[in-house]
């Protein structure tokens, strides 16, 4: 091969970078195509989000950084810092969920670091950036002490460490930079008894010292708190008459004993409820008389107690000021909260630090973080309030700053309403109430109904004219922008929460419109604190007003409550119904009164039923006979089902039907699923390749019962069963072996999806059920569960889920038309919009195997970014998804729900029933138009050349 010409070698070169630039511009444009993301304009448009930290747990005033903050700890196991200003989140941390995340102490703040104490078994301390939140160390804490292996007060587990049941009576306290460790120890000897602490390096987790000291007056009957540096116990709470004090820090060199302290004598009433007053000074409260009044001992060598005898509901706190040590006393009384601050020496009182505050969201507040800040007009406090309804609140100077609902980070009960009429429809709703103008003989008020014509046309007239000439119109008694709009997207947000406090929420902002508060009620469960919310009577039912009605449990008794409320306004609607028993199950009527309101049917514990309200038992009889209701134990696992009758005029009674009994030594019931009470089936069938009609199983009373056990070898289970309520038949059942929770089930129509984590193979699955009645329906006009005896085909099939599930929820709209999608809460903080064609239990396996909108089964299913409805705005912890139909049969709202709030709109079938946002109006207005005179003109040319040929 002869020589390469240089000239050939260059043009070479070239080529190939041509080449090269072809292939960079190839895979720039190609990801323009994989790009898939929101305009600009679109974010918030349609959405919103909240966040929140949950009720304060701890509390400091950040008074060493440069932009001044409140970092606080909450119950909710989150560790935030709040602007001082506004209240809004600055930076938030969200730590573990259940005992491996609560916050058991924080501090060091004032040295200008951030120290958390969280977990139990073992207890993980952090140090954290005070500006960004970002963690700077980590360092685990869990010693193993054999000397303390037969303490009755710290006991220990087969590995010898801290027993989570007695983590409680461990202590902790940060201060320069070191983190104190305070475990008292009871070796069944009184004289034995010891306190030991340990002190760490609070950054690095170096073990500085460890000392004992002895403590012969702790029993393990004994109740002990923590007044840095001294430890605090009373022996036997309710029979104790004296406290005992002792110094935790005292070196043995100079270790002097603090003399044991004699309060109160039995003669004046025993002492109870030991409680260490926060704050700058080591301070104890203790409680007599029964708990009605307590006094409070500031601790040093001649202490006592302060004579003054406080309220029992008096929340107290101590702070530093130019006075010297203030103590705060804060009292709630006729919706005002007194915060008195007087001289913790002479407990004089100082005018100038006390102020007085009345606002709607402070209800009984307790002071958890103060500072007073000397200022050139005088020292002026800041206080950081948190409220029984746990709500939190900055006082400042006798003014409030800001407010914080953080109650909503604990929503128990939601549901959706439609907003009210305006006012020109409610005229229009007035004037056409043929009910009140229809005579006894058929005839109709001519005259009367002329006159209201003239008189609301003549209000119509004049509101345009007014709307005109820019006159104010007159005054409503409801806000403009509160009224049902044209395809039903605008609504009202009705969210219970936990403390008892009912919140209105609108939907297209996320606006607050009003919040009321109902005392001393919880939820039916200790664990879960569920309270259930019925939609008695909605807004379509014009004069008369919506109504809802919350039933819970009474905090002392533990019987029914029950609170009706206007929902679009708050107002209540009578007086709270506080029942003489306990509600074992309720249900809503599917029946109204004359008044269009909805009967609650209630059973107690002693299976006798109840009508709410007692003006509907008429209601209720009319339908008593076909009504059945059913209760899940899950203490004693009884399944059990009851026929309604009335064995008086006057007096329901409920008749066991069947009952099931479940084995709880092996099981446990953990879920009770049923299908959506508002939910309508569009499609009896579905047709198959063949053009065949498999007909769906729909029983309305079928329950989906899960339960968690424990197999023959030891291994956890899963079994659901499929059970019909009305007559007590087992439909289906399915046992899943090594699987564990968190378990997850949507039940709707005639298919149920439902999640687990599988033990073996270490991944989250989904399987889905769906049951069929066969190509031949049993019954075309209505089902019945007494009367129907086949048992349904099931399919049912199982996927890999590449993601942690916290929540699932179905879509739902009004008739039924639009397809199914799910709605998959991610442990990562999305919103999954999952279709259903992708969970298909009869997706085939044989690609061969086509049927129409089936896909080919995979055993993946694949997260599309595209389809994450959040995008990048993060959910916390979601505890719930509400969903809700809207007036557009494509469009379903979507409300989730946990530690932070966010509400959407869906479209499962796309938008088919409503133009585009970026439809081209002008576009077709041409066209039309064109069209039109165009139209017109070939019209008048036709008939002129028809006019010629004829005069040919």
């Amino acid at each position: 091969m002869g020589p390469f010409v240089p000239g050939l070698r260059g043009k070479f070169n070239r080529f190939l970078s041509d080449i090269q630039l072809l292939q960079y511009l190839i895979v720039f444009f190609g990801l323009f195509n994989l790009s898939l993301c929101l305009y600009e304009d679109q974010v918030g448009k349609f959405d919103w989000r909240q966040n929140y930290v949950g009720k304060i747990k701890f509390a400091s005033f950040d008074t060493v950084s440069a932009a001044k903050k409140i970092i606080v700890a909450t119950e909710e196991n989150v560790v935030a810092a709040l602007n001082l200003k506004s209240g809004q989140i600055l930076w938030r941390r969200v730590l573990e969920q259940g005992c491996a995340g609560h916050v058991r102490a924080l501090g060091g703040v004032s040295d200008g670091d951030l120290i958390t104490v969280s977990g139990g078994v073992p207890a993980i301390v952090r140090a954290w950036d005070l500006a960004t939140g970002h963690i700077l160390n980590e360092w685990p804490l869990a010693e193993q002490n054999p000397e303390r292996l037969d303490s009755p007060l710290i006991s220990f587990n087969t590995t010898g460490l801290y027993d989570p049941e007695r983590i409680e009576d461990v202590m902790w306290h940060i201060k320069d930079g070191t983190l104190h460790h305070i475990l008292p120890t009871y070796n069944g000897d009184a004289h034995k008894t010891e306190v030991e602490v340990t002190s760490y390096d609070s950054k690095t987790g170096e073990k500085l010292k460890s000392r004992k000291i002895d403590a012969a007056f702790i029993s393990k009957e004994s109740t002990c708190v923590l007044a840095v540096p001294y430890i605090a116990c009373i022996d036997q709470p309710d029979l104790a008459d004296k406290v005992y004090i002792q110094h935790l820090y005292a070196t043995d060199s100079d270790f002097q004993a603090i003399p044991i302290i004699k309060i109160f004598g039995s003669e004046t009433g025993h002492l109870s409820n030991l409680e260490s007053v926060p704050g700058d000074e080591p301070v104890v409260s203790v409680s007599r008389d029964n708990g009605e009044t307590k006094r409070i001992i500031v601790i040093n060598t001649e202490s006592a107690p302060i004579p003054n005898d406080l309220s029992k509901d008096t929340a107290l706190y101590i702070t530093t000021a130019d006075e010297g040590k203030v103590l705060l006393q804060t009292s709630f009384e006729n919706q005002v909260a007194n915060v008195a601050a007087v001289e913790l020496s002479t407990f004089s009182p100082i005018p100038n630090l006390s102020v007085s505050l009345s606002h709607n969201s402070i209800q009984a507040p307790t002071i958890v973080a103060s500072i007073c800040p000397r200022q050139p007009k005088g020292t002026g406090c800041r206080h950081l309030l948190s409220s029984e309804d746990h709500s939190v609140a900055l006082l400042q100077h006798s003014r409030l700053v800001w407010v914080r609902e953080e109650a909503l980070a604990n929503i128990v009960a939601v549901e959706m309403m439609e907003l009210p009429m305006s006012d020109r429809e409610q005229a229009i709703e007035t004037e056409f109430d043929q009910k009140e103008n229809f005579d006894v003989d058929g005839s109709w008020d001519v005259v009367s109904m002329m006159v209201r014509r003239i008189c609301s046309q003549a209000n119509q007239l004049k509101g345009l004219l007014q709307a005109v000439m820019g006159f104010s119109p007159p005054q409503s008694t409801q806000r403009a922008d509160l009224v049902r709009d044209e395809f039903g997207l605008h609504k009202m947000i009705v969210a219970v929460t936990s403390a008892g406090k009912i919140y209105g929420i609108e939907s297209k902002r996320g606006e607050i419109i009003w919040q009321l508060r109902v005392k001393n009620i919880t939820g039916f469960s200790k664990a879960s604190k569920k309270m259930v919310l019925y939609v008695q009577r909605g807004s379509r039912h014009f004069p008369h007003p919506p109504q809802c009605a919350l039933l819970a449990a009474d905090k002392e008794t533990g019987n029914g409550v029950i609170y009706t409320f206007n929902p679009m306004t708050g107002q209540p609607l009578g007086e709270v119904t506080r029942l003489g028993y306990k509600i074992k199950q309720s249900m809503l009527l599917h029946v109204s009164t004359d008044d269009f309101l909805r009967p609650i049917i209630l059973l107690d514990t002693e299976d006798s039923v109840h009508a709410f309200p007692e003006s509907a038992k008429a209601t209720a009889a009319s339908v008593a006979k076909s009504v059945y209701i059913f209760t899940a134990d899950q203490e004693t696992g009884v399944l059990s089902g009851f026929s309604l009758a009335y064995s008086t005029p006057e007096e329901l009674i409920a008749h066991m039907v069947w009952q099931v009994i479940l084995p709880t030594k092996t099981q446990q019931i953990v879920d009770v699923v049923s299908k959506s009470t508002i939910e309508r089936v569009h499609s009896q069938g579905r047709v198959l390749g063949d053009r065949s009609v498999l007909y769906k199983y729909i029983n309305p009373n079928l329950v989906a019962i899960v339960v968690q056990g424990v197999g023959s070898t030891h291994k956890n289970t899963l079994t659901l069963y499929l059970l019909d309520v009305v007559s007590g038949a087992m439909v289906f059942s399915v046992v899943h072996k090594r699987v564990r929770g968190p378990f997850h089930v949507v039940h709707s129509e005639n298919w149920l999806v439902y999640s687990y984590f599988n033990e073996k193979s270490r991944r989250t699955e989904i399987a889905t059920l769906e049951l069929y009645e066969g190509k031949t329906q049993s019954n075309t006009t209505a089902f019945s569960s007494l009367t129907t005896t086949v048992l349904p085909i099931v399919e049912r099939q199982a996927f890999i889920f590449p993601a942690s599930i916290e929540f699932l929820r179905e879509t739902i709209t009004e008739k039924g038309i639009t397809s199914k999608h799910i709605m998959v809460a991610l442990a990562n903080g999305g919103i999954l919009e999952l279709p259903w064609m992708l969970v298909d239990p009869r997706r085939p396996i044989n690609p061969e195997m086509r049927e129409e909108g089936v896909i080919p089964y995979m055993p993946e299913i694949p997260i599309q970014m595209d389809a994450i409805v959040n995008y990048n705005q993060s959910i916390a912890r979601v505890s719930g998804i509400h969903t809700s139909p809207s007036g557009l049969e494509s469009t379903c709202l979507v409300f989730v729900y946990g530690l932070d709030l966010f509400y959407t709109r869906v479209a499962p079938s796309k938008t088919f029933d409503v133009l585009k946002e970026d439809f081209d109006y002008y576009l077709i207005t041409i066209v039309l138009l064109a069209l039109t005179v165009s139209s017109y003109v070939t019209k008048k040319l036709a008939s002129r050349k028809a006019q010629k040929q004829a005069w040919k």
